[in-house]
């Protein structure tokens, strides 16, 4: 069976002009928020075969913060924008937990059509996660968003 943690990168530079958007980098709060997660998922015992990320800046630099928890950290181009369950298909046949680091809408859409439900109904929070087995059906086993990493964590920073 495989479990896959669908991750949203954390906090990045603002869009603006002159600085493309695969060159933004994560900001200060972004860093803390990446590492954070990483906190958390350690205290939760949560470790990977791989991590496969957006190769966007912002996305590798999260999926890099998470590497302490993996085999292995690989870039998927398809990550970086309009994939869809079918890469999960790819997931299937490794088997065991990996997680997979990207952007909306993508992350909520595929979430959406694996449960059910409109995309809306998944929102996805910088550096929030959604942990889902799949298997003939696809089940969500829970969801970490910032605020539930920062109780977590028992408030630090």
């Amino acid at each position: 069976m495989t479990e896959v943690h669908l991750i949203r990168h954390a906090r990045a530079q603002p869009r603006r002009e002159g600085l493309p958007d695969e060159e933004r980098a994560l900001t200060a709060a972004g860093v803390a928020q990446a590492e954070r997660l990483l906190r958390a998922l350690e205290k939760i015992g949560v470790r990977y075969e791989v991590i496969w990320t957006s190769p966007l800046l912002r996305s590798r630099q999260t999926a890099d913060a998470l590497a302490p928890l993996a085999e292995a950290v690989i870039e998927e181009p398809a990550l970086a924008g309009g994939w869809g369950p079918e890469l999960l298909q790819r997931l299937r046949v490794r088997g065991g937990r990996v997680a997979l680091v990207a952007h909306e809408p993508d992350l909520s859409a595929v979430v959406a059509e694996l449960l059910g439900g409109p995309a809306e109904a998944y929102p996805f929070k910088k550096s929030g996660l959604y942990a889902l087995r799949l298997g003939k059906q696809a089940q969500l086993r829970y969801v970490l968003t910032p605020g539930l990493l920062r109780r977590l964590l028992g408030g630090d920073d």
